[in-house]
């Protein structure tokens, strides 16, 4: 893909992200709360950079996959999600995807990829969990911080889920080869 097609690609992305957080904004009060809400605009954001410019580090472009993979694969069951709003589709099904897909093809740098940055990438999603306790926000029925147990052992799955998830994007970006990017 030429650098024209991969910014036009990754503006594509970050509309996706801005939009599935706009219409939820539209729908929810308290929309910034919300991990998915949170995530869709960090992908927004940071597409728009990565459009015109991709570091050198795969490091950014994993964390985003592995974020938006947990808001995609925790939200049916601890939700009790539907995917019937535009909103709730675009930031659970088709930015996440769209995320996925440009770590796994899009990129030029996968195969940098480091052993660690799966371990790395535990960080955005534990600051809001830090955020989530010490606000007492109580977003999540599913994460319910006056059933401690119950809270531990969901966050542990979670932090499991998000380990899984970044392996697996470690173990495919270090078999990727880098593509060669036209100038046209």
């Amino acid at each position: 893909m030429n650098r024209g097609g991969i910014r036009a690609w990754r503006l594509g992305v970050a509309a996706s992200g801005a939009s599935g957080a706009v219409l939820a904004a539209q729908a929810y009060d308290v929309w910034w709360t919300a991990l998915s809400q949170l995530s869709s605009i960090a992908v927004a954001v940071a597409f728009v950079v990565l459009a015109f410019r991709e570091p050198r580090s795969p490091w950014l472009r994993g964390a985003l996959a592995t974020d938006m993979l947990l808001v995609s694969l925790a939200y049916l069951p601890m939700q009790n999600g539907n995917l019937f709003h535009a909103w709730s589709l675009l930031e659970h099904v088709v930015t996440p995807l769209l995320v996925l897909t440009d770590f796994l093809l899009v990129g030029t740098n996968q195969a940098d990829v480091r052993w660690w940055h799966p371990l790395t990438w535990l960080l955005p999603p534990a600051a809001y969990l830090s955020w989530y306790v010490c606000g007492d926000l109580c977003v999540y029925s599913a994460l319910d911080l006056t059933r401690p147990t119950q809270f531990t052992e969901r966050c542990l799955v979670l932090c499991a889920l998000v380990l899984a998830v970044g392996t697996a994007l470690y173990s495919s970006g270090r078999r990727r080869r880098t593509p060669v990017v036209s100038e046209a």
